[in-house]
């Protein structure tokens, strides 16, 4: 090949000097608002209130780490929880202070900003200094908002559904659960899109294996061997905790042709840790 024909077709998908990102088939960001829901008491009874509310934006344009769940059945060590955007991630032109908001909820207007806090990783921690039993409804409203997000500006995550209830048979508010019993898990909660358990054996607050096991359609899950078959006895944590997962999900495309992947999380914590 002629160096002067490379050279336009380097060229080619270009502007002002910049190769053009993302536009092709795979998706190019992912917006996740992530409830995090402990048992609370009202006087009536227990129910799933929410202590932490995480947001956060991945940016790899066509080169997005999966955090998809398991197709069936369970496996071990998937990261469903980002704190950057992996190998690919990339600046987000036009993004230098994104925003987000979930509008007025219950009287309370609950907004704020995405913080770089690494490459194409945008991130806010909007409960980091305070634990409330608000239901979810009272803090995620109808979805979450970005703006300011350059080609994503004006992109939501999905409504919630309802997250009434989580039972955990035999919990040691202390341990956690123990290794190799069989523990029994049921859930009250609405029409969710996916649903989850992930075991987590963590030393310190610091997640060190974990298995996650899709229960999509089912309002009950049994850990057992099959579980346990994929951890380590022998791995020095201080706690087996447990998270019962549920997500509504989309993917959205951006006029340019990138898409977006929206989630939104409620996290029920059997152990939550100081």
């Amino acid at each position: 090949m002629k160096p002067h024909l490379l050279s336009v077709l380097l060229l080619v998908g270009c502007e002002s000097g910049k190769i053009a990102l993302g536009g092709g088939d795979a998706v190019d960001a992912r917006l996740i608002a992530d409830l995090y829901t402990w048992e609370c008491d009202d006087g009536f009874g227990t129910y799933a209130g929410v202590y932490s509310y995480l947001v956060s934006l991945e940016y790899a344009p066509d080169n997005l780490a999966p955090r998809g769940l398991p197709a069936s059945g369970c496996s071990a060590s998937l990261d469903l929880f980002p704190q950057d955007a992996g190998a690919g991630a990339h600046e987000l032109d036009g993004a230098s202070a994104p925003t987000w908001t979930n509008g007025t909820v219950a009287g309370v207007d609950i907004s704020g900003v995405l913080a770089e806090t690494a490459t194409g990783f945008y991130f806010d921690d909007v409960f980091a200094n305070q634990r409330t039993c608000k239901i979810i409804a009272d803090v995620q409203g109808e979805g979450t908002t970005i703006d300011e997000a350059g080609v994503f500006s004006g992109v939501s995550t999905p409504a919630p559904e309802e997250l009434e209830a989580v039972h955990v048979a035999g919990l040691d508010a202390t341990v956690g659960i123990a290794f190799g019993d069989e523990t029994r898990v049921n859930w009250n909660a609405g029409s969710w899109d996916e649903s989850y358990v992930q075991v987590r054996r963590e030393q310190g607050g610091n997640l060190m294996e974990s298995v996650t096991c899709l229960t999509t359609g089912s309002e009950s899950f049994t850990i057992d061997d099959a579980v346990w078959s994929l951890m380590s006895e022998f791995l020095d944590v201080d706690i087996t905790n447990l998270y019962v997962g549920f997500q509504n999900t989309d993917v959205v495309e951006a006029e340019d042709g990138q898409k977006i992947e929206v989630l939104t999380r409620a996290n029920h914590v059997a152990i939550v840790q100081e």
